[in-house]
Parts: C-alpha cells; sequence; structure tokens
C-alpha cells in the first residue's frame, strides 16, 4: 500500500521564524566562506559597503547609521585602517572629525565580495523562479517595513534608510 500524505495543518507546519532563521544561518555560513580568504567579516563587509556608497563618513555617524555605541564602530574601523582598507582624514568641514574613506585596496575588496556575493545570492535562490524570487522579496520588504514601523513608501516616495540599494545588499545585516 502506498503511503498517504496528507496536508500538514497550520499547527503542523514549522514555524515561519524558525524557517527564516535556518535560512539565515545557512546563507550567513556560506557569506562567511566567501569572506574569509580576503579576511573581512561580515560586519567589516558592511561598513567597507557603506563607505564606498558614501565616502568620507565619520566612524561616530556609522555608529548612529548601525545603532551601535561609537566604542563598538571605533574597534572595527582600527581593525580595517589596520588591514589597510580604510584610511582617516582631517574633515575639511570639521578639523575636529576624521572622515573615513576606502583604500585602494578597500575599493577592490569590496567590488570582488560584490560580485562573489552576487553569485552566492543566485545560487542561493536557484530552486526559485523569478516571479517567486520577486514575490518572496515583496513580501519580506513588507515584512521589514512593519516591524520597522514604516509606511510602505515615505512622503517623498523614497523608502526609508533600511531599504536603500546599500542596505539590501546581499549578506548586509546590521552590527
Amino acid at each position: 500500500m502506498g503511503k498517504v500524505t496528507r496536508s500538514k495543518s497550520v499547527s503542523d507546519a514549522p514555524s515561519i521564524l524558525y524557517l527564516v532563521k535556518q535560512v539565515q544561518y545557512k546563507a550567513y555560513v556560506r557569506l562567511e566562506s566567501i569572506l574569509q580568504p580576503l579576511g573581512v567579516t561580515a560586519v567589516q563587509f558592511r561598513i567597507l559597503t557603506t563607505l564606498s556608497t558614501r565616502p568620507n563618513m565619520s566612524s561616530a555617524s556609522l555608529a548612529r547609521l548601525y545603532d551601535v555605541k561609537p566604542q563598538t564602530m571605533i574597534k572595527q574601523i582600527a581593525i580595517l585602517e589596520t588591514k589597510g582598507l580604510i584610511g582617516r582624514s582631517v574633515s575639511k568641514a570639521n578639523k575636529r572629525r576624521l572622515d573615513l574613506t576606502l583604500t585602494d585596496s578597500g575599493t577592490a575588496i569590496v567590488k570582488q565580495l560584490g560580485k562573489d556575493t552576487r553569485a552566492l545570492e543566485r545560487e542561493l535562490l536557484s530552486p526559485l523562479d523569478a516571479d517567486e524570487q520577486d514575490q518572496m522579496r515583496g513580501y519580506l520588504l513588507r515584512l521589514l517595513a512593519s516591524l520597522s514601523g514604516i509606511d510602505d513608501e515615505s512622503e517623498d516616495g523614497e523608502l526609508a534608510e533600511e531599504f536603500t540599494r546599500e542596505h539590501r545588499r546581499p549578506g548586509v545585516q546590521r552590527l
């Protein structure tokens, strides 16, 4: 006799929160395998990516953007500077502020990791066709907006900071 399959009721189905966390964890492990050979962590990749789109930010501005303590950001900045991926210079606008910029090495790493993370995203999403990927992206954006207390769009039609191109990049996450 063949095995009878029954549709799972909502109470029998795995928790969506559990599934999201499992997918996030497995994707993070894969991301780390891409970042590790280049000596960059996910947190450092996020900082580098931000500086690639917004040069001359201060560490205090980065700390506010990521909602972390300035001391936490300063530690990451020091590591990136030691690795030769970013440089600090006195701000032209405020002599008491140090602006952060990518070095040539930092720019090269961001470019390489951009290619690698896009390839990883294509691999991870390969079980879904283009329409399913678009639907999933839409669902996730709606959930993120809801959890962030953000309307679908702000008054000027721009999505909030968390939805900018830089923040939507694969592997980008809060510190």
